[in-house]
């Protein structure tokens, strides 16, 4: 038999947790803009099975995305040979949790797909939601520091706005560019592409 009151307990406790994450992910991204900023950021590349790091994320982010009712799967689409990226994959797989982490925040009901595709000399990483979306006349703005496109869903969704700028730093370091493709109401897709 549980006690009411160790039911609130238990709920405070959820509350506390998670907006003590929130506080470390701000701190975290804060610290890496200042050390990007500074040209203390140094990109250490390895060679690293892409189809692998796409099946980590599904593992790691399959549960919140089952809290919310969304379903999160590598793309139906996606590029089944094995493709080998000699770049760094922490900051690789750091730049793909931002997206995912941005798509899960953004997406209410659907689907979020991750995937990847040659394209000439380059590897196309991707994440795709049926979120909110993006006006297209915002597009230029959600990759710089502290940007944050509409203030109602900034009030609702959280965020510092650091999360995207950072990761468009990352992607220029290792050689890629970066992008997104929206529409509002249509949902997003943020990719980059690095070379092979």
């Amino acid at each position: 038999m549980i006690l009411p009151g160790f039911e609130q307990h238990i709920e405070f406790s959820k509350i506390i947790q998670e907006n003590g994450n929130n506080l470390l992910n701000i701190i975290s991204d804060i610290m890496d803009f200042s050390k990007i900023e500074s040209g203390q950021i140094r990109i250490k590349k390895n060679q690293f099975l892409a189809n692998e790091l796409l099946k980590t994320l599904v593992k790691e982010y399959s549960q919140k995305a089952v809290e919310k009712n969304i379903c999160l799967r590598i793309d139906p689409n996606n590029l089944t040979e094995e493709v080998y990226v000699d770049n760094d994959n922490n900051r690789v797989k750091q730049v793909l949790v931002n997206f995912v982490s941005n798509a899960l925040k953004f997406t209410e009901v659907g689907f979020i797909n991750i995937g990847l595709r040659k394209e000439n000399d380059n590897i196309k990483f991707y994440v795709s939601d049926t979120g909110i979306g993006i006006d297209k006349e915002h597009h230029h703005l959600i990759f710089e520091r502290f940007r944050q496109v509409e203030t109602a869903n900034t009030r609702r969704y959280g965020g510092n706005g650091l999360g995207l700028a950072i990761s468009k730093n990352l992607i220029e370091l290792m050689g890629g560019e970066i992008g997104v493709e929206s529409a509002k109401g249509k949902g997003s897709t943020f990719y980059f592409s690095l070379p092979l």
